[in-house]
This record gives structure tokens, sequence and C-alpha cells, in this order.
């Protein structure tokens, strides 16, 4: 059951970035007003699950004293994941726009464990890791390179995209171990994850303000014509998170990053080879599935041992 609920918060993330991309072609096609859109929503979304635990929206300001300047920058690293996967899925597709950012996430969370970043429990890197990060990189050159998939694509084009969802990976990854922290001082990962995406919604606010200099743009995905789902992408987001939370002290980090995983890649493939959510269809050829495979056996390693 805990597993099956780790694989359908894996499948979230594909979901929602598609979800994502369509509002930002309805709201004149800033990346910065869908993301605040999608902040907006994911934050209701959690003040109404922070209420419902019996937990105060509030904190003490004792906390800005006694903690860490970086505790509250897990808003801004969702910000950058979030806005990063809008703007490179329409030239890499859903299952890159998946495998790209997890690529930066393995290198940073190796970085993460190894120098205990974060006050971050202390994981030296080991050959096993090592095998598992060779592993992790033929899968992703296996998927990459899959001639299939490739058709029709310039891959020289690709790669500044390619190398900015690394990037975006990497604040991911940092963003964990933040806002874990926060929640631990806080006594609670809801509330967390509601400081986190009210922080990244302000943040947005004022992006939003500064590049687009107007938010009007937000009506035009109101109304006929528009699908009723392009605003779920928040609630997805609200949802990840709080799966998240809820599994990783029941069935350990590790394993839901595995099945988590298993999710984001059996979505992504589904959202590529069949077009949904009106994403444009790109083909899956069997290199990218036997990539696909060498790619979670990586992570299963890296993880777990």
């Amino acid at each position: 059951m805990l597993y099956g609920l780790g694989i359908l918060a894996g499948l979230v993330l594909p979901i929602q970035t598609s979800v994502n991309t369509n509002l930002k072609n309805r709201a004149g096609g800033s990346p910065f007003l869908a993301s605040m859109l999608s902040f907006t929503i994911g934050t209701i979304a959690l003040l109404f699950a922070t209420l419902l635990s019996g937990q105060s929206l509030f904190f003490s300001s004792h906390l800005f004293t006694s903690q860490p300047a970086w505790i509250w920058l897990g808003g801004l690293f969702g910000v950058i994941g979030l806005t990063t996967n809008v703007l490179i899925f329409p030239y890499l597709g859903a299952v890159q726009t998946v495998i790209m950012p997890i690529t930066g996430q393995i290198i940073m969370g190796m970085i993460i464990d190894n120098f205990s970043l974060f006050d971050a429990d202390h994981h030296a890197f080991t050959i096993i890791r090592l095998v598992g990060v060779i592993l992790l990189v033929v899968g992703i050159l296996m998927v990459v390179l899959d001639k299939k998939a490739s058709d029709g694509a310039d891959k020289a084009k690709q790669l500044p995209w390619q190398i900015l969802g690394i990037v975006a990976g990497m604040f991911q990854a940092s963003q964990a171990p933040v806002n874990g922290h926060l929640g631990v001082v806080l006594h609670s990962p809801i509330h967390a994850a509601f400081i986190s995406f009210l922080v990244g919604t302000i943040i947005l606010f004022v992006i939003t303000g500064l590049v687009d200099r107007s938010y009007v743009h937000a009506k035009d995905a109101i109304g006929k014509g528009n699908p009723w789902w392009i605003w779920l992408g928040g609630v997805l987001g609200a949802i990840f998170v709080l799966s998240n939370a809820f599994l990783s002290p029941q069935i350990g980090a590790g394993t839901t990053v595995v099945l988590v995983l298993l999710g984001n890649l059996f979505g992504s493939v589904m959202v590529d080879k069949y077009g949904l959510l009106n994403s444009p269809k790109k083909p899956v050829g069997i290199m990218k599935y036997i990539g696909l495979v060498v790619m979670l056996i990586a992570v299963a390693i890296i993880k777990l041992y």
C-alpha cells in the first residue's frame, strides 16, 4: 500500500509539469506567472492541510536568530526547480524533463551527503556509489542518444536546456534537507512545506512583477476555452510534498526516492508517448526504455547502499 503511494506520488511530477506548461501557454506565455499561480494554489492547499493537522500557521520570531539563515531557502530552491521544469519541457519533452533534474539531484545529493551540508547526516562516497553513478551516466546517455526518440531533434540545441535541467535538479536536492530541517524545528513537515510554498509564492510575485511588469495575463487562463485542470499544478505539487513527508519516516528516505523515481519515469513516458494533457507526442524507442531501467537500478544502488 505504502509502496504504491510512493509510485503514485512520483506520477504526479511529470503531470504537474505538463499542467503548468499548459497554464503558461494560456497565461501570456510567462513561466514566472505560471509558476506564481501554481505556487499560490499550492500554498492555499497547504494552508488548509496545516490547519487540519492542528498546527499553527505562525512561528516564533526567535527562529530568525537561533537557526541558520538557510532554513528559509527552501521556497527559493523550489521556485528555481518548478520554473525551470516549465521552461525546459517544450524543448526536451516529459522524459528528459524528469531525468535531467534527477541527474542534478543525484549529483548534489551525494555532495550534500559527503560534506554534511545543511546539517545532513554524513554518508561517504563509496565504491558502490561510484558504480551507481557510472550506471546512471550510461542510462542517461541511452535515453538522450536513443535514435528513435532523437529523430527530428537538434541535440546541439537541446544541450543548454539539458544543462539547465541538471542545475535545477541540484537546487531541488538542496530543498529536501532544508525543508527537512525546518520541519524538525517546527515539529511539523506539513507546516514546513506551507512556509516553503509561502516564501516561494512571495518570491514569484516579486519576480513576475519585475520581469513581466504585470499580472494581467492571469485572467487569460480563466473562462471559456480553458480546461479546468490547468489550475491543478499547485495542488499536485502540494500532494507530492505531503506524500514525501508522510512516506519518508514510514519506509525510509532511500526507498521513497526509488519509488518516486519509478513513478516519475513511468509517468513521463506516458506523457511523451501518448501526448497527454495537450503535450507534444515524442517517440519512445527501445533504447530509451532500457536506459530508464538502467537509471532506476543506478538510483537504487546510490540511495539504498
